[in-house]
């Protein structure tokens, strides 16, 4: 289940570069391709530093000058729509230690 304290991987087989204010989203195996714009495409981009998706709403309504409430919302609708397509996966459940220790973790 997705939640606020929750995080995510994006697969090997999935690429992103942004392009102007996009960040296309390639999945490789499946040969698909989507476009985030731009809020979309700044949640994208805080998702690989291992942030729980509570702080990537926080940045979101700190960015975008939202309520917490709508961040959370587009935050976790995204992730939810990212992950039924295949293009993140939700990470395992983390101890205290890795927590800390994020580059350690497996």
């Amino acid at each position: 289940m997705i939640d606020l304290h929750t995080r995510v991987l994006i697969p090997k087989s999935v690429l992103a570069r942004r392009v102007g204010d996009e960040v296309i989203v390639l999945d490789m195996e499946r040969g698909e391709y989507f476009g985030l714009p731009a809020v979309g495409a700044r949640i994208w981009e805080l998702l690989p530093d291992g942030k729980s998706l509570a702080d990537v709403a926080d940045v979101v309504a700190s960015e975008y000058d939202v309520d917490r409430a709508a961040a959370e919302r587009d935050v976790l609708g995204l992730v939810a729509d990212l992950s039924d397509k295949g293009l993140l996966v939700i990470a395992p459940a983390c101890t205290a230690y890795c927590a800390m220790n994020p580059l350690q973790s497996g």
